[in-house]
């Protein structure tokens, strides 16, 4: 099959790649419905800035909760409104799509992605393991004997995979991502401090006074933020401090670095000898807090380092996989047609 187009639908953004031009978007994978309509109003960037501003009757929604589908109708509309945004699709009647998918998603949840993908107009469809893309878009040799460990954080859920002859050796996953520190900043600052904030204001403290080493990390910065105060129901500006911020890091941190020992702890012994030289990779948007790389080394006890623009390491993966299918039929997972009558 003829793959036109590749698509890494993640827990809060989505990105595509077309055969002839490499990626091509990135949005935020949001859908805007009007209550009763099951045509959405708007999506991308526009309905993620109707995030806590919608009116009544309308709802933003994304397909994907915790890395795994969660709305079949809702990853439907996704794959159409992208569709039309590909040139690739509009020159040609029949087209394949190949799809990333968590490596831990359950049979019903791959065959309704497959099923989205083929309603939304695709003639085939092929889902791809999200961590093997994001290897191979991070630049790993996934054929070759050495182990690679891959360590994916995303917003939606975390992954560690040990990669060997194009096969995994081990893996392991938390089914969460750092959307959680964000919801335990605004759960912190609620419950111990009075002040209520929005779900991108909680991700921009995060990214400012976030760290993976809280006892490196300076503790006299100040973040000036908006929000309610709940006492007096009145909005405010309020300071944040670093402390509480650092606390809901750790919470996750400190389970990714036992997610990473236990993944490398199962693995055979020649395969964790190899990281010695080879180290840890991490991709996903997650990657990007402060520190983690140290954290995650110094949990192993072996190199560490960020991908460049780990974001889109997937994207960039699935796109090398459309270009070479035969080269990575390893990493496929599962495939589907259009039934012809």
């Amino acid at each position: 099959m003829h793959w036109d187009i590749g698509i890494d639908l993640g827990t809060q953004s989505v990105r595509m790649a077309e055969l002839k031009s490499g990626p091509v978007m990135s949005a935020p994978a949001a859908l805007a419905f009007r209550e009763g309509n099951r045509t959405p109003i708007c999506a991308g960037e526009i309905a993620q800035r109707l995030v806590g501003r919608t009116c009544e009757g309308v709802e933003v929604v994304y397909p994907l909760r915790d890395g795994v589908l969660e709305n079949n109708l809702y990853a439907a509309r996704m794959f159409q409104w992208l569709f039309k945004r590909s040139e690739s699709v509009n020159t040609r009647r029949r087209f394949g799509a190949m799809i990333t998918c968590a490596p831990f998603a359950r049979p019903v949840q791959k065959e309704a992605m497959l099923t989205a993908a083929i309603d939304a107009g695709a003639a085939e469809a092929a889902l791809v393991r999200s961590d093997a893309a994001a290897a191979i878009g991070a630049g790993l040799d996934l054929n070759g004997p050495e182990a690679k460990l891959l360590v994916d954080v995303g917003a939606g859920k975390i992954t560690a995979t040990l990669f060997t002859f194009g096969r995994v050796a081990a893996f392991g996953y938390l089914p969460y991502g750092m959307n959680r520190v964000d919801d335990r900043i605004r759960r912190i600052l609620r419950s111990d401090y009075g002040y209520r904030v929005g779900a991108a204001a909680a991700e921009e403290i995060k990214h400012t006074l976030g760290s993976a080493m809280p006892d490196k990390a300076p503790r006299d910065i100040i973040m000036h933020a908006v929000g309610i105060n709940v006492a007096q129901r009145m909005p405010v500006n309020f300071d944040v401090e670093t402390k509480p911020v650092l606390d809901a890091c750790e919470d996750v941190v400190s389970e990714l670095a036992r997610l990473v020992n236990t993944v490398v702890d199962n693995a055979p012994e020649e395969l964790s000898a190899d990281l010695n030289d080879a180290g840890a990779v991490l991709t996903g948007g997650g990657a990007a807090m402060t520190e983690l790389d140290r954290r995650v080394g110094q949990a192993l006890g072996i190199p560490c380092r960020v991908a460049d623009a780990p974001e889109t390491c997937a994207v960039r993966g699935l796109w090398r996989v459309m270009e070479n299918p035969e080269a990575y039929r390893g990493v496929m997972m599962e495939r589907q047609s259009k039934q012809v009558w």
